[in-house]
C-alpha cells in the first residue's frame, strides 16, 4: 500500500472518530439537557413570555403571569342596543394551570425519540410558541351575563282582560317577547374560549313567553262576566247606587305576582267609580243657600257639614263582595267631616263680599239668547269651596229640548251650524272671565275656533257637548257662590267670596300656528303673603270660517 493511500484512510478514521465524538457530545448534551428535571425546550414562548429551558417550578411562575394577563383580557358581548365589556376573570375564564405546565413541558417532545431529538436540536436555532390551555366556569359566566341590565329586548305582552262588546270582558291573547338568549352567550363564549379566542360573542335573541296562558284568562274572563252580570247595589248612609256591570268590569284586571290569572280591582280607580257614584247624593251635608240683593249676598238657609264618601276601604269592601259573589246591597261606611272651617263654610261663613264680575252682550231676542239664560239659571246659585271644581257638562249637563233648549248656531269644524243648545258658550265666556280675574284656574278649557268680537280677544272658552268642556276651580282661601243675571241683551256672572287675591292681565303674545293665530294672555296673582304668580291662558283662532290651520277648506258638518 501505498504512503499516500495509508494517510487517506488515516484522515477517514479520523474523521469518523471526530463525527462519532461529536454525536456522543451531543447525545450526552441532549441528556443531560432533557435529564431528571425534564425542562421546557429551549426557544419556548408561552403567551409572549420567553420560557424556554425551564423546569416545571419555573415555569409556574411564568404561568402565574400569564393567568393575570389573562384575568385582563377584554371579553366583549354585543347585545342588540350596546356591547358590553368584562374582564375575562369576571366570566370565569382562568389559566388551566396544570394543563398549561404540561402543554409546556410537552412541547416539542412528541414522536419517538429520533424526533425528540431533532425538536430538542432545532430549538437552539427556532422558535416554538405554545398557547395557554383555558378553563371556563360556566355558571360564573352566566351569573355575570345575566345580571347585566336590559337584557329584555321587548317585554312579552300578558293575556289580558278586555272590554268587548255589549261590555263583557273578553281575553286579548298574549304575544311573545324578546330577550337575550344568556346559555347561548355562554355556549358561544365557551367555544371561543376552547379556541383561545377571539373575545367577542354576538348576543343571540331567544321568544320570552307571557307567563300566563290564554285558556286561563279567558276562564278568568267567564267567571268575572258571571260575577258582574247584574252589578252590585251600594249602600252609604241612607242612599243606595247601583254599579253596573260595565262599570265594575272597566276596573277589573289580573294581578299575574304567583304566577297565576288571579282578578284583582284597582282599588283607586273602583273607590273614584263607588265616590262618583254618589257624588251629588246629599250624605248628611247641604250647601248653604243665598241671594243676592243689591249686589250683596244674603245667607237664605245655612247648611250641614258634608259626609264623605267614603271611608277609605270602600273599595276593598266592594271588591271582596263582588269576587266573592255575595249579593248587593254592600254596606260602605261614609266618613264624617269634623272640620270648623268647614262647619263655619256650611254656616255661610266667607262668602261676604263680590270679588269678580263680567259681563258679555249679545243681540235681542235671537234663539240663542233663549239658551243662555237656561244655562244661567242652571248654574246660579253653584257653591264652590276651596279645591272644588266646577264642570259645566257635568253640571248642566246635554242640552236637549226638555231641558228647555233650543236649536241655535254652534261652531263646528269651522262652520256656524244649529244644534240645540247652540249659543251657549257666551255664557261659558262669561264665566271664564269672571274666573279669570277671581283668580280661579281652569282645569279644562278650549277658546272658540274662529274669533268673535264680542267676546274679549284671546281671553274667551266655548263649550260643546259632550266636549269641549269649561272646569273651573276655586283654588282661592275661601269658598266661593257663583251668580248669574241677564238682561234681553247680557248675561253678567259675578263671584262673591272673601276678596285677598289681586288678580292683573299682564300682556298678550301672538304666535303663528301655520294659518292660524295662537294668543296667550297672561295674569298675575298677588296673594296676602307678598306671592305674585303669573300665569296664561290662550287662544287659537283659524283664519276664516271653513278653513283650518293648514289653511285648506274643511267639510261642513252634515247635522
Amino acid at each position: 500500500m501505498s504512503k499516500q493511500s495509508r494517510r487517506w484512510k488515516l484522515g477517514v478514521s479520523i474523521a469518523g472518530g471526530i463525527v462519532v465524538l461529536f454525536a456522543a457530545a451531543l447525545v450526552a448534551a441532549y441528556l443531560i439537557d432533557t435529564g431528571d428535571d425534564d425542562p421546557t425546550l429551549r426557544g419556548l414562548i408561552l403567551a409572549g413570555h420567553q420560557a424556554g429551558h425551564l423546569t416545571a417550578d419555573e415555569l409556574a411562575r411564568v404561568i402565574s403571569r400569564v393567568d393575570a394577563e389573562v384575568a385582563d383580557i377584554p371579553v366583549r358581548i354585543d347585545l342588540p342596543d350596546r356591547t358590553e365589556t368584562f374582564a375575562a376573570a369576571e366570566l370565569g375564564i382562568t389559566v388551566d394551570r396544570p394543563a398549561t405546565t404540561e402543554a409546556a413541558l410537552r412541547a416539542g417532545k412528541e414522536g419517538n425519540a429520533w424526533d425528540r431529538f431533532v425538536a430538542w436540536l432545532a430549538s437552539f436555532t427556532s422558535v416554538r410558541r405554545v398557547e395557554p390551555v383555558l378553563t371556563y366556569d360556566r355558571e360564573r359566566a352566566r351569573q355575570a351575563i345575566a345580571s347585566l341590565d336590559d337584557l329584555v329586548v321587548e317585554e312579552p305582552q300578558q293575556p289580558r282582560l278586555v272590554l268587548g262588546e255589549n261590555a263583557t270582558l273578553e281575553m286579548e291573547p298574549g304575544i311573545d317577547g324578546v330577550e337575550v338568549d344568556v346559555d347561548a352567550v355562554v355556549d358561544r363564549l365557551g367555544h371561543q374560549v376552547a379556541a383561545s379566542g377571539p373575545f367577542d360573542v354576538d348576543a343571540p335573541l331567544r321568544p320570552l313567553t307571557p307567563t300566563l296562558s290564554d285558556e286561563a284568562v279567558a276562564q278568568v274572563a267567564e267567571e268575572l262576566n258571571r260575577l258582574t252580570a247584574e252589578g252590585i247595589e251600594v249602600r252609604v248612609a241612607d242612599e243606595v247606587r247601583r254599579l253596573d256591570a260595565r262599570g265594575l268590569r272597566m276596573r277589573l284586571d289580573l294581578d299575574d305576582s304567583e304566577g297565576l290569572p288571579e282578578p284583582a280591582f284597582d282599588l283607586e280607580s273602583l273607590q273614584a267609580y263607588i265616590e262618583s257614584t254618589f257624588e251629588g247624593v246629599q250624605l248628611g251635608g247641604r250647601d248653604p243657600v243665598f241671594d243676592v240683593v243689591d249686589g250683596e249676598p244674603v245667607l237664605v238657609e245655612e247648611g250641614s257639614p258634608p259626609l264623605d264618601c267614603c271611608r277609605e276601604d270602600a273599595a276593598e269592601v266592594v271588591a271582596r263582595a263582588v269576587l266573592e259573589g255575595r249579593p248587593g246591597p254592600v254596606v260602605v261606611e261614609a266618613k264624617p267631616i269634623d272640620d270648623p272651617q268647614l262647619v263655619a263654610w256650611a254656616k255661610g261663613e266667607g262668602v261676604v263680599e263680590k270679588v269678580a264680575e263680567f259681563t258679555t252682550n249679545h243681540a235681542c231676542c235671537e234663539a240663542r239668547v233663549q239658551n243662555i239664560h237656561r244655562f244661567a239659571d242652571l248654574v246660579r246659585g253653584v257653591y264652590l269651596l276651596p279645591g272644588e271644581s266646577l264642570s259645566l257638562n257635568e253640571h248642566v249637563g246635554e242640552r236637549t229640548r226638555e231641558k228647555g233648549f233650543v236649536p241655535a248656531g254652534t261652531i263646528i269644524r269651522g262652520h256656524l251650524v244649529p244644534t240645540v243648545g247652540g249659543g251657549v258658550s257666551q255664557f261659558a265666556t262669561t264665566l271664564f272671565n269672571a274666573a279669570f280675574f277671581a283668580g280661579f284656574d281652569f282645569v279644562t278649557y278650549q277658546s272658540h275656533s274662529l274669533y268673535i268680537s264680542r267676546y274679549p280677544y284671546g281671553r274667551e272658552a266655548t263649550i260643546s257637548w259632550p266636549a269641549p268642556d269649561l272646569e273651573i276651580q276655586n283654588t282661592t282661601d275661601y269658598p266661593a257662590l257663583i251668580w248669574t243675571s241677564y238682561t234681553d241683551t247680557s248675561i253678567t256672572v259675578e263671584i262673591y267670596s272673601t276678596k285677598h287675591i289681586e288678580v292683573e292681565q299682564t300682556r298678550q303674545v301672538e304666535s303663528s300656528v301655520r294659518a292660524c293665530t295662537r294668543v296667550d294672555t297672561y295674569r298675575v296673582r298677588r296673594y296676602p303673603d307678598g306671592r305674585e304668580v303669573e300665569d296664561s291662558v290662550f287662544a287659537v283662532y283659524r283664519p276664516s270660517e271653513g278653513f283650518d290651520c293648514n289653511g285648506n277648506p274643511t267639510d261642513r258638518p252634515d247635522l
